[in-house]
């Protein structure tokens, strides 16, 4: 087929269309070219309606939608029958649980009342679901036996599937495409029940981290501790403070994240069980008296998994209450914030936006991270760590300004 392949990404979901050429092919041209099918046009459909921002009329639909496009030039008869399919379209999905609202139209078209349509703001299209044809009932992928089990999921034939995948490894490859990581993580995903198309191998260079070549020996020597019980002291250098610092403390466990090591351990200068940074130690001694003999206990309320997977403004005091900040994330940031899990979901905001709440235990962390969002987010409540936020914000440029002119 002539023509090119045109591939969209929203909400973590692949759409695909062929644009097969001109509109005004010749008949001969249209009878040959193959007919979406009903999946397609519904994707289509709504890959139309979730990139645009306000409603529009079924003539915009038709004249961009594959599956309609194709009989907008045509007689009368196939108008009619484009018209028809528009209508079952909406219907089916609406029916599906897919929120197409109608509006009324600003224009009117002779004597006709127009509508405009647009989807729900907030909505998720469903869960992709990949089926085989021997498993929908009523045999082969039929116009019938396709969707009769659709529920709130779309399935994937093979070959379709097999598209989506050519067409994400290409997306995932384009220099300077803002989409690029999703494209990557949405073949993935997809790949994972797929064998026929292989992803690209590109040549990778493995360097050592020089964390870890500095701090090797200080690693070894802190895990033998660890495991003998035994106390240790050392100069550590903290997340918000310049100057270094002497800890004497119980070692209760290491734990490796996000490429780092920490120790999980209690701090006898503060009576807490704190987290660090092996990274920032330095002059590390463990007790060398009765090396055989521990010199601690164990707490039986520990667990080393209460501390994984924290972020850095969650690290502190379990004990203590975390304060909450509710933060306001714009579109595309919203979907990523969402898709990783950060904060917990409050409300969907117009154009995309999404509120979400953290509890944090370093304020001075959380508004360092905010600040590397470049203003893709910002802090609703409570008012005094927004102002704290804008604080940060100018601090920062000052000092690049001052730098700028020593330069």
């Amino acid at each position: 087929m002539r023509g090119h392949t045109s591939w969209l990404l929203f909400s973590g979901f692949v759409c695909i269309h062929c644009e097969t050429g001109s509109r005004n092919m010749t008949d001969r041209r249209k009878a040959s070219a193959p007919q979406p099918t009903k999946l397609q046009r519904w994707i289509d459909l709504l890959a139309y309606l979730a990139k645009r921002q306000f409603p529009v009329d079924r003539a915009d639909i038709w004249q961009h939608v594959p599956g309609y496009a194709q009989g907008v030039d045509g007689t009368a008869q196939e108008k009619a029958t484009v018209r028809r399919t528009f209508e079952r379209d909406k219907d089916e999905l609406r029916a599906l649980g897919v929120p197409i609202e109608s509006v009324p139209h600003p224009m009117r078209f002779g004597g006709e009342e127009a509508v405009a349509y647009k989807l729900a703001p907030g909505y998720r299209l469903p869960v992709l679901r990949l089926m085989q044809a021997e498993r929908l009932e009523g045999g082969p992928l039929s116009e019938g036996g396709r969707h009769a089990r659709l529920a709130m999921h779309f399935a994937l034939s093979k070959k379709e599937a097999d598209a989506a995948l050519r067409g994400l490894q290409e997306l995932a490859t384009l220099p300077a495409f803002s989409w690029a990581d999703d494209a990557r993580s949405a073949f993935r995903k997809l790949s994972l029940d797929l064998e026929s198309v292989a992803p690209a191998r590109a040549p990778v260079q493995y360097t050592a981290d020089p964390e870890a070549v500095a701090n090797a020996k200080l690693l070894d020597n802190l895990s033998a501790a660890t495991h003998r019980r035994k106390r240790v002291s050392f100069r550590y250098r903290g997340m918000s403070r310049r100057e270094e610092t002497n800890r004497q403390v119980r070692p209760y466990g290491l734990l490796f994240e996000q490429g780092r090591w920490y120790l999980i351990g209690h701090d006898e200068g503060r009576d807490d069980v704190r987290t660090f940074r092996v990274g920032r130690m330095s002059a590390l001694v463990a007790n060398r008296r009765s090396p055989g003999t521990p010199d601690f206990d164990l707490p039986s309320t520990f667990r080393l998994q209460d501390y994984s997977g924290r972020r850095a403004w969650e690290l502190g005091d379990l004990r203590a209450e975390p304060e909450e900040a509710d933060v306001l994330f714009q579109l595309p940031r919203s979907h990523w914030a969402a898709r990783n899990g950060l904060g917990e979901f409050i409300e969907d905001r117009p154009c995309g936006a999404q509120l979400r709440r953290f509890r944090v235990r370093n304020r001075s962390s959380f508004l360092r991270w905010l600040l590397s969002l470049l203003g893709e987010a910002r802090i609703e409540a409570p008012a005094e760590m927004r102002h704290d936020l804008r604080k940060l914000a100018r601090s920062v440029a000052r000092k690049h300004e001052a730098e700028t002119v020593r330069a």
